[in-house]
């Protein structure tokens, strides 16, 4: 996804963990865990699918690439890891590339097929906010 902000200020927005629920909803919360920065405590709650859907997990931020690349795994409960990289265009604008990878929780593996596409246009819109949020977000 290409953002109207520089490399630095959307690697700077991305890393404020604590505020991705305002752009990605269905990530119900960030908190950082005390006396630990590399570690969070993340809830996700969804309705989808005719269910509630709610997980949590504890990720582990990975060492950074300063303006180009954040990424995480996590420690304990859902299983997933990613990464966002920033990809400079110009001085004023950017490429985002965001990459997630999951297990398949045991009660959505019956719809499995459906869940790739879904996911994938929850965070592509996901992703759009961003670019707007970023777009507000203090350069310095």
């Amino acid at each position: 996804m290409d953002v109207d902000v520089p490399a630095s200020v959307a690697y700077k927005c991305y890393s404020d963990r604590e505020a991705i629920p305002s752009w990605m909803p269905f990530i119900s919360s960030v908190k950082l865990v005390e006396g630990k920065p590399d570690l969070s405590r993340w809830s996700l709650k969804y309705k989808a699918f005719g269910q509630d859907i709610e997980y949590s997990w504890v990720a582990r931020n990975m060492q950074p690439i300063r303006n180009q690349k954040i990424h995480w795994r996590s420690l304990e409960g859902l299983p997933n890891r990613g990464a966002v990289r920033f990809f400079p265009k110009g001085p004023s604008s950017c490429t985002i590339e965001l990459t997630v990878s999951y297990e398949v929780p045991a009660i959505l593996r019956p719809i499995a097929s459906a869940l790739q596409p879904f996911l994938e246009n929850l965070l592509s819109r996901g992703l759009e906010r961003f670019a707007a949020v970023a777009r507000a977000y203090p350069a310095d």
